[in-house]
């Protein structure tokens, strides 16, 4: 790769072109249409344009203005109702501010979406939202070495170097843990989705984790895969059952979790709560509406994306300084939980 300019002049296609030692032509396929590009190519013109901070702005130059009055919203997926609620909160926000909202996803894992940000501040974004912590070294460094406005959504993050709008998901765990323990469960077991790159899903597990070595307790703990269902909890809780047939409660770091291990307990005749109290994570819509209705956290979601669009329209129109902010959990008791059984051939 040939040596990068070293002007302070706002890089161009041509600098691009000339630092990946390629063709204008091969830097705007690789922009404009990566599929049609080898990966190798497509490696190379991306890490030149990281490094000169080169981003494409079509809908500035064609209409010859300086902003394009447009945010860039990067979540995992858009069928898990939590995100696609934060989504909605954001989307309502900026279309009262006369903005624009990109969506893109880019499944759970943050330790990989340089390209998923790049695409939308090549899109013309001046700023994005990112589910969760940024895991992605390469996009730390870009997001640094430009200035570019970046909020992460979802999870509150103290004493990370970039702000964040969300929940404490430790603590809130923490409140799930320390109830079934004020109910007498001993046997408890944690169900937990992909943790990869995931900070949501490293902090609920560790949090379990924690309480139950405070403890001096055992620990049960099964894990689904990126993209999992229903029927995936459900066979994460016949792993449990099998690895630990005492178990009396069942903490899950999901709804959607919870709900597969509610249904594998009613094909398996376990009671709940009678033989084993399961719990979610989220409270979303269908929470309440199970055979039997859920005990979960409840995550002001609407709340905090209307917040993290406020607050980047105030940086954007008027330079206000993105800050943190934490917003709290609510535990909901439902019929899901209940004391821990005696004389089960799960109780403790």
């Amino acid at each position: 790769m040939k040596k990068m300019p070293e002007n302070l002049r706002r890089a161009t296609i041509h600098d691009v072109a000339r630092a990946a030692d390629v063709s204008i032509a091969t830097v705007s396929r690789v922009l404009n249409k990566p599929e049609r590009v080898n990966r190798e190519m497509h490696d190379r013109v991306m890490a030149a344009a990281s490094e000169l901070g080169y981003t494409t702005n079509s809908a500035g130059k064609a209409l010859k203005i300086a902003r394009t009055r447009t945010i860039g919203t990067l979540l995992p997926r858009l069928d898990d109702p939590i995100f696609s609620e934060i989504a909605h909160g954001v989307q309502e926000t900026l279309f009262a501010h006369d903005y624009v909202g990109f969506l893109q996803t880019s499944g759970y894992d943050n330790s990989q979406i340089f390209d998923a940000v790049f695409r939308l501040l090549n899109r013309g974004a001046e700023g994005v939202l990112v589910f969760g912590r940024i895991d992605d070294e390469k996009l730390l460094a870009f997001i640094k070495n430009n200035h570019v406005p970046i909020l992460q959504i979802y999870s509150y993050l103290e004493g990370n170097p970039l702000p964040s709008v969300g929940i404490d998901n430790y603590a809130s765990t923490q409140k799930i843990a320390q109830l079934m323990l004020q109910l007498g469960h001993r046997e408890i077991a944690h169900i937990s989705g992909p943790t990869k790159g995931n900070d949501r899903q490293q902090s609920r597990r560790r949090a379990y984790e924690d309480t139950m070595q405070a403890n001096g307790l055992k620990t049960t703990m099964q894990m689904v895969q990126p993209g999992y269902t229903i029927n995936d909890a459900g066979q994460a809780f016949r792993r449990i059952l099998e690895e630990n047939p005492k178990v009396t409660a069942v903490i899950c770091a999901t709804d959607l979790l919870a709900c597969g291990v509610l249904a594998e307990c009613r094909k398996l005749g376990i009671g709940v709560p009678n033989d084993i109290s399961v719990s979610g994570f989220e409270d979303v819509a269908f929470a309440s509406l199970l055979y039997q209705p859920l005990t979960t956290l409840a995550v002001p979601s609407g709340d905090m994306g209307r917040y993290a669009a406020r607050a980047m329209i105030a940086n954007l129109e008027e330079g206000q300084k993105l800050t943190s902010m934490q917003f709290e959990t609510s535990l909901i008791l439902r019929d899901s939980i209940a004391r821990a059984p005696s004389g089960s051939n799960r109780a403790a």
